[in-house]
């Protein structure tokens, strides 16, 4: 409960990062300063109260007996490893039948207000009245998550970052919601809701439609709200701007991971 995960999925893991691990220790053993916190089992354990329970890396030192600036040297020790082979990458991957349903979806987490006003005003979100940042995921019809986008400000639209992420395959089909409208132009095989006319109605066949739709892309706000159960990504991000791809691609990955999917 204090990590998110298993210990079945933590004991892949710890196998998993086992060998490049090792490399980097072998190399850090020609200079540089020896670890505070013992082998990877303890770093790893680390990273995961800190990304599920988003606490202080202070609080951390505290009861690992350590200072914060081992528990930081820790973190990213861990991530750097973690990221090429748990992490989910910006351009989705997927097999033939996946491709035949692929939902996508932003969503936004709050930041500490800028300190320059030009900083303030790209980042802040008017949907959300504050700073945030946003991050698009692509999630199959079976619930993988296949790819999390680079962090946007959250001044960003959602067809902006669409647009200027990575494409999606050509003979995907993609479900997504009326903030893409207009996208159709650059993928063909695109479902999204149809929007009310102005002085108008939706016919039945319409409203029928939009509910079939939005049933089927709850799927990826499932998705969406395992991943905020790491409350690194979900509460307002204390860490630097240029961090935050890199945490929610391995949050990504261990709720795939957790779910039966990934690359081990």
């Amino acid at each position: 409960r204090l990590t998110g995960i298993s210990v079945a999925t933590f004991d892949r893991m710890v196998a998993s990062l086992t060998a490049p691990w090792d490399k980097q220790q072998a190399r850090k053993l020609k200079s540089g300063r020896p670890s505070d916190l013992g082998g990877l089992d303890d770093h790893l354990l680390v990273l995961l109260i800190y990304y599920r329970c988003s606490v202080t890396q202070e609080f951390l030192g505290f009861f690992d007996h350590v200072n914060k600036s081992a528990i930081c040297r820790a973190i990213q020790r861990v991530e750097a490893l973690a990221r090429p082979l748990i992490g989910v990458g910006r351009t989705p991957k997927i097999s033939r039948a996946e491709a035949e349903a692929l939902i996508v979806d932003g969503t936004e987490q709050p930041i500490q207000r800028p300190s320059a006003d030009a900083v303030q005003r790209q980042h802040y979100s008017g949907k959300k009245k504050r700073h945030t940042l946003k991050t698009e995921y692509v999630v199959t019809g079976k619930g993988r998550i296949v790819a999390a986008s680079a962090s946007h400000p959250g001044s960003h639209h959602d067809l902006t970052i669409r647009r200027n992420g990575p494409p999606l395959p050509k003979r995907a089909r993609a479900y997504v919601d009326s903030g893409y409208q207009g996208y159709d132009k650059d993928h063909a095989n695109l479902e999204f809701p149809y929007k009310k006319p102005k002085k108008g109605e939706l016919n039945d066949a319409e409203k029928e439609y939009n509910r079939g739709l939005s049933s089927f892309r709850v799927r990826v706000e499932h998705r969406i709200g395992r991943v905020k159960r790491f409350r690194i990504v979900a509460e307002r991000f204390r860490n630097p701007l240029r961090t935050h791809d890199t945490k929610v691609s391995i949050v990504a990955g261990l709720v795939n991971l957790e779910d039966g999917f990934g690359p081990f």
